[in-house]
Order: C-alpha cells, then structure tokens, then sequence
C-alpha cells in the first residue's frame, strides 16, 4: 500500500472516535521549521502524532524522526507495513503505539500508545511556525521584542511563560488553521 492510501485507512480509523472532525487532522506538520515533518497529526484532547512507513519505506530516519516526536507529543504512533515491524521495535521507545498495515489493506492494532513522559514545552513550540508563536505569544500578554525574535528565541521565551497545557491549546488552534491551506498527501489518491 501506498503513503496516501495508507493514510486514507488510518484517517477512516480516527474518524470513529467520538470527538472526531476532519479539521482536526493535519497531515505534514513540520517540526523545527521543517527539519522535520509528522505524517498525521491529530489535534484531539492531545497532540498525537502518526508516524507512516509504508511498505517502500525505510526505517533510517525514524530513531531522528522519534526524538523530536517524544518532545512535541502526547501520544505517538506508528503505522508500518509488516516488513517493518521486527527492526520498529527495537527502535521506538515503549510508549509508542503500533499499528500494522497488513497485506490485506487492513489496519491492526500491535499496541496502544501511552502517554509521553516527555513531552515538554519547548518541544511542543517546535511545532509552531515563527508568526504562530508570535500570535500565541501576544495572546498572553507578551509583545516585548518578539518581532525580532528568531524561532530558537520565540520557543525559548514560550517556554519560559506558558504551561504545557496553555500550549497544547494554543498549538492545537494553530495547526488546525495552519492546515486549511496546506497540501494534503491523502488528496493524491487515484
């Protein structure tokens, strides 16, 4: 299976949970001003992080991709084809959930995430892009020089001033607007 239809599975997946609306999914969320990018995001409750590597896919950059995802998250998941799945293990951290993607087109559930023990502030201002951060910044009452800041500044200052919780909401709102006028990979299915 193909990235696009893969997603297609997982997003029909998420659908079925109670609290579940289409703008709360975010595909291609970049991390570090695009150092990296999360697959799906979905902003519920939580940050949770879907992590797809399809059958063509390589595990090289996962151990890379995981460490930036265990600061930004609450919850992380990876969705692998089942070539994957042996070499994954002994990659992830224990907390990660695992999704298989059968030969048969079907999702199955290898184990449940649990919530990351570190995700941290700073971490989760890495998903925010320069204007965002500002926004959300000036939103509790900062506006001192941080026109000027570049993102190392802004997440620092973020850090320094808001709870994880005050920026999980706040991030949140901003990867859901952020997404309404970004390219979708799951669109690119025939």
């Amino acid at each position: 299976m193909t990235d696009p239809e893969i997603r297609h599975l997982l997003f029909a997946r998420l659908a079925k949970r109670k609290s579940f609306l289409e703008s709360q999914l975010c595909e291609e969320v970049p991390i570090q001003n695009g150092l990296t990018r999360a697959d799906v995001v979905f902003c519920g409750k939580r940050l949770e992080c879907f992590e797809i590597k399809s059958h063509r896919d390589t595990l090289k950059r996962l151990f890379s991709q995981g460490w930036q995802y265990e600061q930004s998250f609450d919850r992380v998941t990876l969705v692998c084809a089942t070539k994957h799945l042996n070499k994954a293990f002994g990659i992830i951290p224990k907390w990660w959930g695992v999704l298989e993607v059968s030969g048969s087109g079907q999702l199955e559930t290898v184990r449940n995430a649990q919530a990351n023990p570190y995700v941290n502030v700073s971490g989760m201002a890495d998903l925010l892009e320069n204007q965002h951060a500002r926004e959300i910044l000036q939103q509790f009452g900062i506006t001192t020089g941080i026109k000027r800041m570049h993102h190392e500044q802004l997440r620092k200052t973020i850090a320094e001033n808001l709870t994880l919780s005050q920026l999980r909401d706040a991030t949140k709102n901003a990867l859901t607007q952020r997404q309404l006028s970004r390219w979708r990979p799951s669109e690119q299915v025939a």
